[in-house]
């Protein structure tokens, strides 16, 4: 099943890359995903260097289920995927991480958060971010942060979900070194 999902996640991911306009897209292979996730069944005793959020759409088998509908969110580091026989499909995911501040202390990085298209406007994303944050808080995260392209619309989102824009209220900056930089950095 965690297979099955990080095949789904790729593909998203993937759409999230043409949403951000970014055409080199994911550099990630599913072997990436599971081995980094800690899905890799040959080391489950390897520590996930993410966390990933699913969120699946359960739909009924038949017509008697039909008011059955239901929404569920799940995470690679819990159990509670459901045992229903229900059609399900993936309408969104998050990839998340901790990291540390030494101001004050355990965080919770988000780096993707995506609802598939058809899926927005219904209170899905929402959903999700709430789990998200719940999921940080219950873990004892002081914060909880991520980056918005400066176009994207779904800043209007985060403002509404009460976050901060640090760029604007802190004048903090983002800096990268790509792998290239990295190895240039090393030979030297």
């Amino acid at each position: 099943m965690a297979v099955q999902l990080t095949i789904h996640t790729v593909h998203s991911a993937r759409e999230l890359a043409d949403f951000e306009q970014m055409s080199d897209g994911p550099q990630l292979t599913v072997e990436d995903l599971v081995r980094d996730g800690g899905f890799h069944e040959e080391q489950p005793q390897k520590a996930p260097v993410f966390h990933s959020f699913v969120l699946e759409l359960m739909e009924p088998v038949n017509a008697a289920e039909a008011n059955n509908e239901e929404i569920r969110t799940s995470s690679s580091t819990s159990s509670n995927l459901s045992t229903r026989h229900n059609k399900s499909h993936l309408i969104g995911y998050a990839i998340c991480f901790y990291s540390y501040s030494t101001w004050q202390g355990k965080s919770f990085f988000l780096e993707d958060l995506y609802v598939k298209p058809a899926y927005r406007k219904y209170g899905y994303g929402k959903l999700l971010f709430r789990t998200l944050v719940k999921h940080a808080r219950e873990n004892d995260c002081a914060r909880f942060d991520f980056h918005v392209l400066a176009w994207n619309p779904a800043k209007e989102f985060y403002h509404a979900m009460g976050a901060q824009n640090l760029t604007e209220a802190e004048q903090w900056e983002f800096f990268r070194l790509t792998r290239e930089q990295m190895d240039k950095l090393c030979e030297n």
